[in-house]
């Protein structure tokens, strides 16, 4: 018999197994390009939703999608110099701080006895570094002194430290928009209105914060709980100073870049983590100040201002980083983050709200891949 039939079917069956049985397969040279986008479209959002681009709230941005959010935000302290609008925000925030101690004092003493003030001012003292507190404390007594009801002068004593205090805030708002990756196009009398605003909602904050606090031994003195009192008192303090510092930075980050407004969830992680940084921040600082720094060696009678300024650099630094964060979050989902109704991408009033999540670095997009 002739072997070569025998030799040539292991071919023929290698050429069969070769063939494609895939209907798609077959198909593919003759598949439309509108059905190419549209699988690109799919891998695209499928590849996207497993970063969180359709997350509703950040809670559900999954754990690779808050990595890419955390690089950005990385980045963006380099690339938007955010060091240097810290730097610019302590200094206006020095220039208004007088000014602002001046009016809480002021406004405060109309519900509150000013000495009461200063009392719960220095229960929350302890997270400034000594010299810096001294400055405050000392300012806050002054004005404390001069005291004398509420007459004209008075009246516009008041307006002129509310507006000499929201010359600090209007910097902020600054940083606050090249956070958010928005320019300045408000009028000189809305944005006017709005910082001071924003500077009245911060000082009554304060004003209503030390308020309770002075409420707050009274009601552990009802319940007597003997040491456990002064442990419950202390730490409720404590956590009243960040809830009301958490919900002052959610008003700010709402209100202040100008942009339509975020939905108050996609404020929170700013919020919590601008509030946490600034807490170890200052007393990091302070313990540094106290055991490590030689600022009286170095700048002797102005070592407090200096001290100050810094503490002031740091806490606007914080404030800088949560809105980054915020502003990264949102852009990490296709999902409208802007309060009202939804609207579409490119119709939301806000750069990040209408900018779509970015690919991975080093990765290209997906819905480009047949392109």
């Amino acid at each position: 018999p002739d072997p070569k039939p025998f030799a040539r079917a292991p071919l023929r069956m290698s050429q069969t197994a070769m063939t494609p049985t895939d209907p798609d397969a077959q198909t593919s040279p003759g598949r439309s390009p509108e059905d190419r986008a549209g699988r690109a479209s799919a891998a695209a959002d499928a590849s996207a939703d497993a970063r969180g681009g359709l997350a509703e709230r950040p809670s559900a941005i999954p754990r690779p999608g808050w990595r890419q959010v955390l690089g950005r935000v990385w980045r963006a302290l380099n690339t938007d110099h955010v060091g240097l609008i810290a730097a610019g925000v302590a200094f206006y925030g020095l220039l208004a701080l007088f000014p602002a101690i001046t009016a809480s004092m002021a406004l405060g003493g109309l519900v509150l006895e000013p000495p009461r003030v200063t009392e719960q001012l220095q229960s929350f003292a302890g997270v400034l570094p000594q010299e810096a507190a001294e400055i405050v404390l000392g300012q806050a007594r002054d004005v404390a002194g001069q005291q004398r009801g509420l007459g004209l002068a008075a009246l516009l004593g008041i307006v002129l430290a509310l507006w000499s205090a929201s010359r600090g805030v209007a910097s902020l708002v600054e940083g606050l928009n090249v956070a958010y990756g928005e320019r300045e196009t408000r009028g000189f009398l809305k944005r006017t209105a709005i910082i001071l605003a924003l500077t009245v909602c911060m000082i009554v904050g304060l004003i209503a914060g030390l308020g309770a606090a002075l409420v707050l031994p009274t009601i552990f003195a009802i319940v007597d709980l003997g040491v456990t009192a002064e442990i419950l008192l202390r730490g409720a303090r404590w956590l009243l100073l960040m809830a009301m510092t958490i919900l002052g930075l959610s008003i700010l980050y709402r209100f202040g870049p100008d942009r339509r407004g975020a939905k108050w969830r996609w404020l929170t992680p700013g919020s919590v983590t601008a509030c946490g940084l600034w807490l170890a921040a200052s007393i990091g600082f302070s313990v540094y100040v106290s055991n490590f720094g030689s600022y009286n060696e170095s700048f002797g009678a102005l070592a407090g201002v200096v001290i100050l300024l810094m503490w002031l650099w740091l806490s606007a630094y914080a404030v800088l980083i949560g809105a980054a964060l915020n502003a990264e979050a949102e852009m990490q989902t296709r999902v409208d983050t802007t309060a009202g109704p939804d609207r579409p991408m490119g119709r939301r009033g806000a750069h990040v709200a209408d900018t779509p999540p970015p690919p991975p670095p080093g990765r290209d997009d997906p819905a480009r891949g047949d392109a």
